[in-house]
């Protein structure tokens, strides 16, 4: 159930929302990074929810600043404990 739910949100969730969240968050994000970071949450958010994303974590922090990338995983962490847990 969370993974569809998820997945119809991620359907309508854009590159100006990711900024605008992380400006809430105080979370410094270039527009760059927003696009990394969406395309893998679309493309891997089963992933996040059940499975194993260490791989894909990995990934993603060669990709985006180091900064951004901390910011992120314990963003990830916490909302994983919180709402799938």
């Amino acid at each position: 159930m969370h993974a569809y739910l998820i997945g119809e949100y991620l359907k309508k969730i854009t590159i100006n929302d990711i900024i605008d969240y992380c400006q809430k968050e105080n979370i410094t994000i270039s527009k760059t990074d927003a696009i990394i970071l969406l395309s893998y949450a679309k493309k891997y958010y089963k992933d996040f929810i059940n499975g194993d994303p260490t791989e894909i974590l990995k990934e993603i922090k060669t990709k985006i600043n180091p900064e951004t990338y901390k910011a992120a995983y314990k963003l990830y962490i916490e909302n994983k404990i919180k709402y799938l847990k």
